[in-house]
């Protein structure tokens, strides 16, 4: 099911996409194209794409820079945890910062060639940690799965301070 799934949302993604190019584009070059044509060209679109991400080991959410999760560990401070995240994400490729009253901790990739970076957001609410992960620029959507790497380090992190609490 799930690479069905997978298929027919990159196939509607890659669609919309396509329709959305030929009504710019036709009445600038004076042409109609087919739907035949642009449901194919989706069609080869979303298999391919499938197709590298399968390859990669991700799903089509995974490339979104979009997530928010909310984690219950009890006992957890931020003070406690900043050491571990400096220790899990290097200085050359993120900035990691505690908010100056312990509140909240951000830390920021840099952009490289394959993302133009994202900022992880982490807040203690009543004993809950809440996690938000955002692009740095809100125009850039995609990124070829950084952001959910940088989640995985995060709950990697989380597992090894909530046994140590």
């Amino acid at each position: 099911m799930y690479p069905l799934r997978s298929i027919l949302v990159l196939l509607l993604f890659f669609f919309a996409l396509n329709v959305v190019g030929e009504l710019v584009t036709g009445p600038l070059m004076g042409d109609a194209i087919p739907a035949w044509k642009i449901a194919a060209v989706s069609l080869i679109s979303a298999l391919g794409a499938s197709y590298q991400l399968s390859r990669r080991g991700l799903k089509p959410g995974d490339v979104f820079k979009y997530f928010r999760r909310t984690y219950l560990v009890p006992g957890l401070e931020l003070e406690r945890l900043y050491p571990a995240l400096l220790e899990k994400f290097p200085p050359r490729e993120f900035k990691v910062d505690l908010s100056s009253d312990h509140q909240e901790i951000r830390i920021r990739r840099k952009a490289n060639w394959r993302s133009f970076g994202e900022v992880l957001s982490l807040k203690i609410v009543d004993s809950h940690l809440q996690l938000w992960i955002r692009p740095k620029y809100y125009i850039d959507v995609f990124d070829q799965g950084q952001a959910y790497e940088s989640l995985l380090q995060l709950e990697q992190v989380l597992n090894t301070e909530s046994y140590e609490a």
